[in-house]
């Protein structure tokens, strides 16, 4: 991974060792702030995602389409530099990055906050798609997906198979004919395998979710290093653990799988 520029100015930022780990913020602000910073990734800096978070009317944001962003306004009660150090907390707390183009800094992900971004996306997918189930609305084309991020699109076939609901199904036939043949495939298999649901006991079904997840469920190139809260030790952050996917989003375990066993060991 690149080395992380930083930005000249370093505002007070005291408060940021009082929050967890897995919560540098609040964390919708924590979710909203990357969510901006998705629609400006490599594009701009530190100021512009502070004023899409701030609601701004310059005209240059409007004429990006930066406004319609869900994340557009979000703390549009908070002055520009109070926006900025939430921004800068996440940047600290190694969500974000600023690298250079050119001589300008420009916000990127870290692979820390491009997972916990990329979780949240395919959420945002799904409950459009269930929007549009609820109220009788089919889609004219789901061109809209293809050219996406794969792991993104992967894990949203995998919420998919998660929900069991063969509702879905309409839509994914209508999706696959405009994919590439490996996404084509896997939508195939998503089809077949919410069409065997019913007839699996839960035992075989978990088990079923479990095999999928390996072709579903795509790992960051670069691992996601985490630090154990017990022995301080280095950890790779597993993708595949259930336990981590939460109805709010993705959390990270704050213990290694030793310091857990070792828990678990003196409990039985």
């Amino acid at each position: 991974m690149s080395t992380q520029k930083k930005s000249r100015r370093k505002p007070n930022r005291k408060q940021t060792t009082e929050y967890p780990l897995n919560t540098p913020l609040p964390r919708p602000e924590l979710l909203a702030i990357l969510q901006a910073a998705d629609e400006i990734i490599a594009a701009g800096g530190r100021t512009l995602l502070a004023k899409i978070l701030k609601g701004s009317k310059e005209k240059k944001l409007l004429e990006l389409g930066l406004d319609h962003t869900p994340a557009y306004g979000f703390f549009r009660e908070l002055t520009m530099e109070q926006i900025m150090e939430k921004v800068d907390v996440l940047i600290e707390a190694g969500y974000l990055k600023t690298e250079l183009s050119g001589k300008l800094p420009m916000i990127e992900f870290t692979v820390y906050g491009w997972t916990v971004r990329r979780e949240r996306a395919t959420e945002e997918l799904l409950r459009e798609w269930e929007n549009w189930l609820d109220q009788g609305i089919t889609p004219v084309s789901m061109e809209y997906l293809k050219d996406r991020n794969r792991g993104m699109i992967l894990m949203f076939l995998f919420k998919i198979l998660c929900s069991g609901d063969r509702k879905y199904i309409p839509f994914l036939q209508q999706w696959q004919p405009i994919e590439f043949k490996k996404v084509q495939a896997e939508i195939r298999q998503v089809i077949a395998d919410l069409n065997e649901r019913e007839r699996l006991v839960e035992m075989e079904w978990h088990e079923l979710l479990r095999e999928r997840a390996q072709s579903l469920i795509v790992r960051s190139r670069d691992p996601v290093i985490l630090v154990c809260q017990e022995c301080d030790g280095p950890f790779v952050f597993d993708h595949l653990d259930f336990s981590c996917y939460r109805a709010d989003g993705i959390y990270f375990p704050e213990k290694c799988p030793d310091c857990l066993h070792q828990e678990e060991s003196l409990h039985e």
